[in-house]
């Protein structure tokens, strides 16, 4: 599964704080997930407000000086996402994201000519996120649609399945794996999430965070953001990747057992 770290987000309070605090504080978090083993890093400034640009660029030369990470965009502007890819030179780029209907004519042509990766939320104006998987998989149908008509190859495009909470609803969690495996079955594009908020205002988050992350595998979860340094998680994805065939002869959960006895 490709790792992408959820810890450079200026919602989650402590990020914001680094943020503010300077470079530094920043340069923490970015080694932190590098070293856990994250692919990419999601950067979002968006609480920034008018400064947002300025710092997701600031953000991502952080992060070119000091890991070897991709670089996933995120913002609700694709104004910001449009000016900020161009500091991003030669790292792999994710640009999160659209919807089947909002920011797609802007970004599909930039995604095009860059090769970058896209997020789409299959979600139209309409009728918000669809209750059903099924929806869901007709909403990714007509973004993939547009997006490959624009001259994006479907292997960049990452549905994101819409991970909501189960302290709302109980079955939020399943029609997200089944949106997942829809996708997987139908379509040539890949799949991700933001996979904490299936726990959002549940105790003992970190539980949750992994049995989900298991079934979400089995399920043909290609990424997700999430928290790399999380033991849960960890354990959860050496585990689940060696018993559904996905770790030749078990060698990452074995790397994974010995380097957590080096650290007792």
């Amino acid at each position: 599964m490709i790792i992408i770290g959820e810890k450079l987000n200026s919602s989650i309070p402590s990020a914001f704080a680094a943020m503010q605090e300077g470079d530094e504080a920043v340069i923490r978090l970015i080694r932190a997930q590098a070293d856990a083993g994250a692919a990419y890093l999601d950067i979002n400034t968006a609480l920034f407000e008018e400064e947002e640009l300025p710092m997701m660029k600031k953000i991502i030369a952080l992060v070119i000086d000091n890991c070897d990470c991709g670089l996933m965009l995120d913002s609700p502007n694709p104004a910001v996402l449009c000016e900020a890819v161009k500091d991003c030179g030669d790292r792999e780029v994710i640009l999160n994201s659209c919807t089947t209907d909002e920011r797609i004519d802007e970004l599909a042509p930039v995604a095009a000519s860059l090769g970058c990766g896209i997020v789409v939320l299959p979600i139209d104006v309409e009728n918000g996120i669809p209750e059903s998987a099924e929806g869901r998989l007709e909403n990714a149908k007509a973004a993939i649609s547009k997006l490959t008509a624009a001259g994006v190859d479907e292997e960049k495009i990452y549905i994101d399945a819409v991970c909501e909470t189960l302290a709302t609803c109980d079955t939020n969690a399943k029609v997200t794996l089944d949106t997942v495996r829809l996708v997987k079955e139908n379509t040539g594009a890949k799949t991700t999430c933001g996979l904490s908020n299936v726990s959002f205002g549940l105790p003992k988050r970190a539980f949750i965070n992994g049995a989900f992350l298991t079934l979400a595998l089995a399920n043909g979860l290609d990424s997700s953001i999430i928290d790399p340094a999380s033991k849960e998680l960890r354990k959860a994805l050496f585990s689940a990747s060696a018993v559904l065939g996905q770790d030749e002869y078990c060698m990452n959960y074995i790397e994974y057992i010995r380097g957590e006895i080096d650290c007792q």
